[in-house]
């Protein structure tokens, strides 16, 4: 229980660390979670001009340096797989998925459901009603979580509110979306680092003591 209490303090920490550089932004950007979460239905006009932040429309394959920490320590180099799911009048559907891992679930492979537009990447939760939603009304489901854009964001919750914490950080070429549970003590936390004319560079994802973590790190060509 002690080292629970002190893994969930050490990870409030470092991410709001991570968030402090916000505190120069303009409180009018910040009323409210919608900054992430999508609160209306309403379509979004969408350029069919590439967004730089995601991988390219050639690329369907990208290996990284994975570190898999479940039942065992696993390290290794693995591939994840760009699918397209959707390509729609507003924007493209992708799922980012791990190929196959000994010892790791079937469900954590997979790093979720994007939907790029030219200015905005969104995480969306695919469940049935949701993507039947963007596919045959193109309407982004109110769920919807902005992980990338070049307008950075400030967590809305204060640094002992339980809930979810958000944040995105505007670094030149970097945009990272940082976000973590504490409203258990084994919170599930998750990071997405995005860089220009690469892709996703950098994830992790896991719970509260480092179980069930995944840590995934580009590889340079």
């Amino acid at each position: 229980m002690k080292k629970f209490l002190i893994m969930i303090l050490t990870i409030g920490i470092i991410f709001f660390s991570w968030c402090a550089k916000f505190s120069n932004i303009s409180e009018t950007n910040f009323k409210s979670s919608s900054q992430f979460n999508i609160t209306s239905s309403k379509k979004v006009t969408y350029n069919a001009e590439r967004n730089p932040f995601f991988f390219k429309e050639s690329i369907s394959k990208v290996e990284y340096k994975g570190k898999f920490l479940f039942d065992d320590l696993v390290e290794k180099n693995v591939k994840l797989n760009i699918i397209k799911k959707a390509n729609l009048k507003y924007g493209e559907l992708y799922e980012l998925k791990l190929e196959p891992i000994e010892g790791i679930p079937d469900e954590r492979l997979s790093l979720g459901y994007f939907y790029v537009q030219k200015d905005k990447i969104y995480k969306i939760d695919p469940t049935k009603e949701n993507l039947s939603k963007l596919k045959t009304r193109e309407e982004l489901p109110n769920d919807s979580v902005i992980v990338c854009q070049d307008k950075e964001i400030k967590d809305s919750l204060s640094e002992n509110e339980r809930g979810w914490h958000r944040c995105l950080r505007v670094e030149r070429d970097k945009r990272e979306y940082h976000a973590y549970n504490n409203q258990v003590e084994t919170g599930y936390y998750e990071t997405f680092i995005w860089e220009k004319n690469k892709g996703l560079i950098s994830y992790r994802s896991g719970y509260g003591a480092e179980r069930d973590s995944i840590e995934l790190q580009i590889k340079d060509k």
